[in-house]
């Protein structure tokens, strides 16, 4: 599935909670993720062969080990990251609902919004 179909997959009700376990200063911005959210909804995705690709990874800081995906995955503007595909290597062990909410949260803070979504941007970060 593209990131976007996952978008629609699911209401922003069930994948807010898990922003807010993620990302804590969300919980208090729950209007400015909507928006987002809602935004890249009816954003018309521009093709793309690349990927999101959630793996195992090691915290170079920590050594510690955690399921994600690179940021380098969410680096473009909104409607390429739309269109990629979500790939999940088989022993991820993350629910698609935090998946989706980890994608939001990433396409928000790496990916390059629209002008449109300037101010609020500025209250999230």
């Amino acid at each position: 599935m593209t990131l976007q179909q996952y978008f629609q997959a699911y209401d922003f009700d069930e994948i807010y909670p898990h922003i807010g376990l993620m990302y804590p200063k969300a919980r208090k911005l729950r209007k400015e993720f909507r928006l987002a959210y809602d935004m890249l909804l009816e954003i018309k995705p521009t093709p793309t062969k690349k990927y999101i690709h959630y793996q195992l990874m090691e915290d170079p800081d920590t050594n510690e080990m955690f399921f994600g995906a690179d940021d380098s995955n969410f680096n473009g503007p909104w409607d390429i990251l739309l269109a990629k595909e979500v790939k999940k290597d088989g022993k991820v062990d993350l629910g698609n609902e935090e998946i989706v909410a980890n994608c939001l949260l990433n396409t928000i803070l790496i990916g390059r919004h629209p002008r449109a979504f300037d101010q609020y941007f500025e209250a999230i970060r």
